[in-house]
């Protein structure tokens, strides 16, 4: 048997079923995995490396398409598994805390790598920089307080004047 040869294979569906499916699909994957079925039941390709270039998917994939189809039909390929969305390693009592530490006025941070630092220190958590920052950001929508100068010539008592007009 040549290399990338598909296995004599029996596709149950008729060409124009396959080519209705394919034109239904929406989803790109399926598209794919349907239109390489075709391309063998329709006679136009006759191994996995010649089909894998017309759909644009590696030969090796191709072939665990056309076993998945032989052991369990047209469904499986029909179906996308997705993964699920992994939890943060940030949670409970550290999570707690650091939504505290960002929202006190009083003791705050003044940069990402400050509470990457933090997390490091006292809740033992170690995660890289960019997934501390991206966490921070845009998880927790958290805008980190920036200290901004102050004149030290001003006059308090003239402030306070201001302020109360």
């Amino acid at each position: 048997m040549a290399m990338g040869r598909v296995r004599k294979i029996e596709i149950k569906e008729s060409s124009s079923e396959l080519l209705k499916a394919i034109r239904g699909e929406k989803r790109p994957l399926v598209q794919a995995r349907l239109q390489a079925l075709y391309l063998y039941k329709s006679g136009q390709e006759q191994d996995y490396a010649a089909i894998g270039q017309q759909v644009g998917y590696e030969r090796h994939t191709i072939g665990k398409w056309f076993g998945l189809y032989r052991e369990q039909g047209l469904g499986v390929l029909q179906q996308l598994e997705m993964g699920k969305k992994a939890g943060s390693i940030i949670s409970g009592q550290a999570l707690a805390a650091l939504q505290e530490k960002l929202n006190s006025p009083t003791d705050y941070f003044t940069s990402y790598k400050q509470i990457h630092r933090w997390l490091a220190q006292a809740h033992n958590i170690h995660l890289s920089y960019e997934h501390v920052h991206r966490f921070v950001r845009y998880s927790l929508k958290a805008k980190l307080k920036v200290v901004r100068k102050s004149n030290l010539k001003k006059d308090a008592v003239a402030e306070e004047a201001f302020k109360k007009n």
